[in-house]
């Protein structure tokens, strides 16, 4: 499904390069659970950024689903995370003024889906999440996990051939942690929904098909994670 190839990204800070990649190479299939582990500075997110279309490598190819996406125009990669991508970010990235059910429907909205079929769709994804009977509060009005249930919702509404998990568990306890973490795993067992995750939690492993284990920008080495039954 993607195919990366010798990816590196160099940020200049005045006469200072740093480079955040430095000839990252991979291989994801579709249905995997991806866990992108590292220390801080590893570049986790960088990657995460770069197959997500978030960003441009200074140097390398990605391959989706056979096409050289790094040739798209700007408007063009747009088109193609609205159509393709669903992302879960830290910080929950939800608009304070929409309810729940706005949140989820944007996505949808976007792509030009009638309104009656866009909220009939978020619905449906906010009740798979279990936060139907709160699609009518703000984010204001809901806790951190609950926010980031719907983060969850609305990066699914588009029925997304890749999801995009940026240290989505950054900002909650090890309770609200597990609740996300268990509805990811029963999205790629039951849909066999690619994901690929950043964590810097090394419990998160038990979640993960494999790991891609980045030090100082560079695969530092990969792992295959099974699980009994």
């Amino acid at each position: 499904m993607i195919s990366a190839h010798n990816l590196k990204k160099v940020y200049r800070m005045g006469l200072v390069e740093v480079h955040a990649l430095n000839g990252v190479s991979l291989d994801i299939r579709t249905g995997e659970f991806i866990g992108i582990m590292g220390s801080s500075g590893s570049g986790k997110s960088t990657l995460l950024h770069m197959l997500g279309l978030l960003d441009d490598p200074t140097e390398g190819e990605i391959m989706i689903g056979g096409q050289d996406v790094l040739e798209f125009s700007d408007s063009r990669k747009g088109r193609f995370r609205l159509n393709n991508f669903g992302f879960i970010f830290q910080d929950y990235a939800l608009v304070p003024e929409l309810t729940a059910i706005e949140n989820v429907i944007l996505p949808s909205i976007a792509r030009g889906t009638a309104l009656p079929d866009a909220y009939a769709a978020g619905c449906e994804y906010l009740d798979h999440v279990e936060l139907y009977e709160r699609r009518d509060h703000l984010p204001a009005e809901l806790s951190g996990g609950e926010q980031q249930r719907v983060a969850i919702a609305r990066a699914l509404v588009n029925s997304p051939d890749v999801l995009f998990a940026d240290e989505p568990c950054a900002n909650l306890d090890s309770e609200n942690s597990r609740v996300v973490l268990d509805l990811f795993r029963q999205i790629n067992r039951d849909f066999s929904q690619t994901v690929i995750m950043v964590s810097h939690e090394d419990w998160h492993k038990e979640y993960f098909n494999r790991v891609i284990r980045l030090r100082d920008g560079k695969i530092e080495r990969e792992e295959t994670i099974r699980h009994d039954g």
